[in-house]
């Protein structure tokens, strides 16, 4: 058995109606009829040339715990690989004309906070490509259902679940690893009293050639995993970041990629919009696809509820409460 670590990212579900008003999206009705009518009608979404297609077998709804999950595949039949066994030749994949590969990507939707988790999955469906096939799946579950939004159907958006306390978590962090920051219109802040050496040195070059942008890279590398950069120094580059978005509404952008500690894996955080993600870890058998109750049962037990992470209770904080 190996292990696996599996990521998932969290987002309100939100309607784009007339003008490109933005509401709440709550998606209730919208799972129940998908459960409840299986296959009742064609759930494959075009993409350009790719696929999206859903997975009516791993779509249910768990009474226990009030969540439902459905599963979205992406189906592939461009740059197929090839199958391969040691000291042997390659051979093709041959795949009819009406046959694809599946990469898989589970969501799992808690009506008490309105929030939608979705697997990440390189080689999956990215969060547009999710927005743009939920658009398609309601707008089919809605002609099921005899359900319309008026002249124009709505597009799904799906706005990230900040993390609050991502600063405060990074800061306390003991290894940074990469950070980079990118800024403009810097001119107005040369005389500004900043904590970072490297910093105030930077916008100083910048104003020298008369520069309007600059995009700052830190990094260790390939050294070894437990070497940091100088922690004080990225710590007071943090703080003048966050003091320059606050105070001047300066136009920049931070990113940094730290861990807790010499055991703990690697985060990459947008600092000045964090995104609320978290991880699971499964063990998985090669040669074997993971199933999505595998995936649902292990985010809840070592996520969502689990008394640790309980990532529930950290969304009931992070959010105001569905009326």
């Amino acid at each position: 058995m190996a292990k696996q670590k599996v990521r998932f990212n969290y987002f309100e579900p939100q309607l784009v109606i007339e003008n490109n008003e933005l509401v709440k999206w709550d998606m209730e009705k919208f799972l129940e009829t998908i459960i409840g009518n299986k296959k009742s009608f064609d759930a494959s979404e075009f993409l350009g040339d790719e696929v999206s297609d859903l997975e009516w077998n791993s779509c249910q709804y768990d009474y226990k715990n009030n969540l439902y999950y459905i599963q979205l595949s992406k189906l592939r039949s461009k740059n197929i690989p090839s199958r391969k066994r040691i000291n042997h030749d390659k051979e093709d994949i041959n795949l009819a004309d009406d046959e694809y590969l599946g990469e898989f990507n589970l969501l799992i939707y808690d009506p008490k906070v309105n929030v939608l988790i979705t697997q990440g999955n390189f080689y999956g469906l990215t969060t547009k490509q999710i927005a743009l096939t939920l658009t398609g799946l309601r707008r089919k579950v809605n002609n099921f259902n005899e359900d319309t939004d008026g002249e124009l159907p709505y597009m799904v958006h799906l706005a990230p679940v900040l993390d609050s306390n991502a600063i405060d978590k990074v800061m306390k962090n003991e290894i940074y690893r990469k950070i980079t920051i990118k800024g403009a219109d810097f001119n107005e802040i040369a005389d500004k009293d900043l904590s970072s050496r490297v910093l105030s040195k930077t916008i100083d070059a910048l104003n020298k050639v008369h520069g309007l942008n600059f995009e700052l890279t830190l990094s260790m590398s390939k050294a070894e995993k437990a070497k940091t950069l100088d922690q004080e120094e990225i710590r007071d580059m943090i703080k003048d970041v966050v003091m320059l978005k606050d105070k001047d509404s300066s136009n920049v952008a931070m990113n940094i990629a730290s861990r807790r500690d010499f055991e703990s894996s690697i985060e990459y955080i947008d600092l000045l919009s964090p995104r609320l993600t978290s991880e699971i870890v499964l063990e998985v058998q090669n040669r074997s696809t993971i199933g999505a109750e595998y995936i649902f049962n292990g985010f809840k037990e070592q996520n969502y509820f689990d008394e640790k992470n309980h990532m529930q209770r950290k969304l009931i904080r992070l959010l105001p409460m569905k009326n």
